[in-house]
């Protein structure tokens, strides 16, 4: 049987992806099909014993699933891969990283359009020659993470790469974040009693007014987005260090949650 409080922790957890299923209109059944995956392919990435194939009714044990379930689970095709990532972003991240492109205060800088470095043209090309600058230029401003000036030159409108009107980039986004989270939470503490392998750290406080949480919330987010961006311009340097095939891959995530009423957690 599960320690007592496991059941009470998942549950918390899963409320708020019942709540995004059911806004999307996704039922249950279709998530029931889902954990049943899940529980698959976790077995089969954690559970394996060195030297030794896993069965179906090693996988079947672990799970709990019928073992025609778990036959049919794993000669399944694998889920297509997930999305490469957008050249937009690299743009985004060398844009808030790059001394030669932020002003005297580490802000982003207005860049003309074309032109001898710094300009939009010149950043495009950093980052890669795969999309002509103009597409990018208009994938930017139409995900409204960028504007164009009367006199052409551009301006970050939202250092954070959360295009609200893409679909499938904010769901690639939810699915990231929530998962190396939830990864990174799990090994930690898979881990319990030895250290934890991932730095994981919350503050939470209750009582608190709404100008108070307001308040909290505005700095909160001005120091966290000031971290990140030290994060983003080392990460940045790192990667055009690292040698060519390297495939680690490296997310450092920050979020702030303010509730008004009771039950402050979900």
């Amino acid at each position: 049987m599960p320690h007592a409080p496991l059941p009470s922790a998942l549950l918390r957890a899963l409320r708020p992806l019942a709540r995004v299923a059911m806004d999307r209109g996704l039922a249950f059944q279709r998530i029931a099909d889902l954990l049943k995956r899940a529980f698959v392919e976790a077995a089969e990435a954690h559970f394996r014993i060195e030297g030794r194939p896993l069965t179906d009714s090693r996988v079947s044990l672990l799970t709990g699933l019928q073992r025609k379930d778990v036959k049919a689970l794993r000669g399944a095709p694998a889920d297509a891969a997930r999305p490469a990532d957008r050249p937009y972003r690299r743009l985004l991240a060398a844009w808030i990283a790059e001394p030669a492109y932020l002003d005297a205060e580490g802000r982003p800088k207005v860049l003309p359009p074309r032109g001898p470095a710094p300009s939009f043209e010149t950043l495009a090309a950093e980052v890669g020659r795969d999309v002509h600058p103009r597409t990018l230029k208009d994938e930017l401003i139409r995900l409204g993470l960028m504007r164009e000036g009367d006199d052409g030159d551009l301006q970050v409108v939202s250092a954070a790469d959360l295009p609200r009107d893409d679909e499938d980039a904010l769901l690639d986004w939810f699915g990231g974040n929530l998962g190396d989270h939830a990864a990174a939470a799990a090994e930690n503490l898979a881990a319990a009693p030895g250290p934890a392998p991932h730095f994981e750290r919350a503050v939470r406080y209750d009582g608190l007014s709404s100008e108070a949480l307001d308040d909290l919330a505005r700095f909160a987010a001005e120091v966290q987005d000031e971290a990140l961006r030290r994060i983003n311009a080392r990460a940045l340097e790192a990667r055009r260090g690292s040698a060519e095939g390297s495939t680690g891959r490296f997310r450092c995530g920050a979020f702030v949650f303010r509730t008004r009423g009771q039950g402050a957690d979900p």
